[in-house]
């Protein structure tokens, strides 16, 4: 057997965690190619549908999302799966730095969506979910038609999966909104000081450093929106304690997801995915937000008209940024319950 596809399963069973379908806790460990990576197994496992979330980075974890308003609800209708991708949050193991690849961890994804399937059942029912560079992976998993084959649907919010294409994105959406918002009268100077910013990238001809100062940009002007009320800011359900002391590290989460994320960096720089989504014929819905800089709704536009799915659907989310999990979460738990109904 291929040793890229070999891998066991270590089912760690504690005081807290709940073994009845309908209120699942559980955590399994997934080995591959030297990584042994966490999943975090929540929710309503009675329903035979597993929802594997990869979550953003890299450097990000997969408990990351499972708070607030849009995971209980997800929860209380899936089993929602949270992965700590290959060296990233509480994953660990021995390998080189040239086992950590785009196309690496998306075999990494395939070894979880096998043991999901071994330990629950070969009927069971896996979606693919993944937010920012959990789209890129996501999208790398799904162009292979061997792994797309292994799961029901793809969800992919605000998904990376093309960065020449966000960074040009990005740019023209950066001098859109910024003239946009200097006529209404919002943060005035701040937006002025972002148009003379971004009037001086030439958007067919971006550096490494302005790629960084794009991201970097895109995280800066959601607070001026959200001062102007311009994207919803409501925190409602969020639990701090819950966050802060879970079972993830974030210490070691923070250390390991910033060397992972040097490792990949020059790779997802280059990496676009958008000629080989065409190979995608599963169900997608692609979720993506109007005032979204670091990954612009213009990438999930053309994922949609890209794939060659039969069920495709495309949602723009009209008051939120990066994270319309978070600042619209109920509208956004329904499209992906609608979605995964369907199935």
């Amino acid at each position: 057997m291929n040793k890229i596809f070999l891998f066991f399963i270590v089912v760690l069973f504690a005081s807290c965690e709940s073994t009845e379908l309908d209120s699942f806790e559980q955590t399994i460990y997934v080995e591959n190619n030297g990584a042994l990576m966490p999943a975090y197994i929540r929710g309503n496992a009675a329903s035979n549908v597993f929802i594997l979330l990869l979550h953003g980075g890299p450097g990000g974890n997969g408990l990351a999302y499972s708070n607030g308003i849009y995971a209980k609800t997800l929860e209380e209708k899936y089993a929602m799966v949270y992965l700590d991708q290959r060296g990233q949050g509480m994953a660990q193991g021995k390998y080189s730095a040239s086992d950590v690849t785009v196309k690496g961890l998306a075999a990494d994804v395939f070894a979880v969506v096998k043991t999901l399937k071994f330990k629950f059942g070969e009927n069971s029912k896996v979606v693919l979910f993944g937010h920012s560079w959990g789209g890129m992976l996501g999208s790398a998993f799904m162009v292979n038609e061997t792994y797309q084959n292994e799961v029901a649907g793809w969800i992919e919010s605000n998904g990376a999966h093309d960065l020449p294409l966000l960074n040009k994105s990005s740019v023209l959406l950066f001098k859109k909104t910024a003239a946009e918002q200097i006529l209404k009268g919002n943060s005035v100077d701040e937006w002025t000081e972002i148009l003379s910013w971004s009037n001086k990238i030439n958007e067919n001809s971006i550096t490494d450093q302005q790629s960084g100062e794009i991201n970097e940009k895109g995280f800066e002007v959601e607070e001026y929106l959200r001062s102007d009320d311009e994207i919803n800011t409501s925190t409602e359900g969020i639990d701090l304690k819950a966050f802060l002391f879970g079972p993830t590290n974030w210490l070691t989460s923070l250390l390991t997801g910033n060397a992972t994320n040097g490792l990949l960096n020059d790779e997802i720089e280059t990496t676009a995915l958008t000629p080989q989504l065409k190979n995608i014929t599963k169900p997608c819905l692609f979720l993506y937000s109007k005032y979204d800089f670091v990954v612009p709704p213009k990438l999930g536009e053309t994922a949609f008209e890209s794939v060659s799915s039969g069920k495709k659907k495309f949602v723009l989310f009209e008051r939120s940024g990066h994270s319309p999990m978070d600042s619209e979460p109920n509208l956004f738990a329904n499209e992906i319950i609608t979605f995964v109904d369907s199935l």
